[in-house]
């Protein structure tokens, strides 16, 4: 699976400069997977409305980055969220918490 669409990721570098991309690539590594660990918490306590508003913002960045299939499965969970439809945003965390750590590891190693 392609956990980032890389034609994004060079349009990101021309809009930006490539010499900023890292900078930005290491402040979404960083942001995202401070993200990512306060979802399952959220989850667990029924934090509906905090856990929509933190996938809101993953998706956001999700998909400015091109990680596409996080960005489905975030924006499912925050839809899930904001339903209170607890199985659909269980199965979604999952899918999240099994992608986002590729999508992490994938960037930190892009150049």
């Amino acid at each position: 699976m392609e956990w980032v669409d890389r034609k994004v990721l060079l349009q990101l570098a021309e809009d930006i400069g490539p010499d900023m991309l890292p900078v930005v690539i290491a402040v979404f590594i960083e942001e995202v997977g401070e993200q990512l660990s306060q979802l399952r918490p959220l989850y667990e306590q029924g934090e509906w409305e905090a856990l929509a508003r933190v996938a809101h913002s993953m998706k956001s960045s999700c998909g400015s980055y091109g990680a596409m299939p996080s960005y489905q499965q975030v924006m499912a969970l925050e839809m899930a969220s904001k339903q209170a439809d607890v199985a659909e945003a269980e199965r979604q965390l999952q899918l999240l918490e099994a992608s986002l750590p590729q999508v992490l590891a994938f960037l930190a190693d892009y150049h």
